[in-house]
């Protein structure tokens, strides 16, 4: 079959033209606040202070409790972390083609390398701020583990994931700038309907199915059993098949569609 050819096929040039993705993924990372005194500064100031916000808020004006025994600010933190990465990779990738549009042009040049370069240059400040959450839980009485590491399958996970909508966002923006707008609206109405700030199990059990078809479930989720309640993904192996299902549906849909709307780009960019 002609599209899982093309897939192996990119995954070789990824390997063949490693170079170009990180000069590539160097320049995006400085571009993003080239222009701004402080710099990269900035990378982990804003959420940082967002996170802190939050905490403040819930913690003193909503007077959240505890999450069992784990204390309010690492159950946040935990979830936060993940879906920060999620919503400015999401937001971002729509862009990436028309930030790059000078390689449009370019016969020999794979656009669809693009979403990986705007991953990479996010996944750096992503494992900072990973390091900044174990530490977090490990001073609100946590023990260090092994569970810690699993933290990494589940970012791989969420790249896997971002790296097949980006792939549909980005090819579909070019033609319907509205997509960026949607994905915007989206991520607003995400934030709430995953359990980053509230805990599942206060929903009826019956209910709980609904909420996990949002493969952003899985992955807070993930960073929690990795970092808060030591479980293994292998515990909830049915929640693990519907992601792969579904983040692999992405990668093979988000190929297709980019492989045929490719040879429009130069017409419109």
């Amino acid at each position: 079959m002609k599209l899982f050819k093309d897939i192996k096929s990119f995954y070789k040039e990824i390997l063949d033209k490693k170079t170009l993705i990180l000069n590539l993924t160097k320049r995006d990372f400085k571009q993003r606040y080239a222009g701004t005194y402080l710099g990269v500064f900035w990378v982990y100031f804003q959420p940082l202070m967002y996170i802190s916000v939050l905490y403040v808020v819930f913690t003193y004006g909503l007077r959240s409790a505890p999450r069992g025994n784990v204390p309010f600010i690492s159950y946040l933190i935990s979830g936060m972390i993940p879906w920060m990465f999620f919503s400015e990779n999401l937001n971002g990738s729509s862009n990436i083609i028309k930030q790059y549009s000078f390689l449009v042009k370019k016969i020999n040049f794979r656009l669809s390398i693009l979403p990986i370069v705007k991953l990479l240059s996010s996944i750096l400040p992503h494992l900072v701020f990973i390091v900044i959450a174990m530490g977090v839980v490990l001073i609100n009485g946590k023990s260090i583990d092994l569970y810690f590491l699993q933290v990494f399958y589940y970012t791989f996970a969420m790249v896997s994931l971002l790296f097949g909508i980006s792939l549909i966002t980005s090819s579909l923006n070019i033609f319907l700038p509205d997509v960026a707008k949607l994905i915007s609206i989206f991520t607003q109405f995400g934030f709430w309907l995953t359990p980053i700030l509230w805990d599942i199990n206060k929903i009826p059990e019956k209910y709980h199915w609904m909420i996990e078809l949002n493969p952003m479930v899985y992955i807070v989720n993930g960073y929690r059993d990795s970092l808060l309640y030591g479980r293994l993904f292998t515990e909830n192996i049915g929640q693990t098949i519907y992601f792969w299902i579904f983040t692999i549906s992405m990668i093979l849909i988000g190929s297709f569609v980019f492989r045929k709307l490719r040879p429009h780009f130069a017409e419109v960019v």
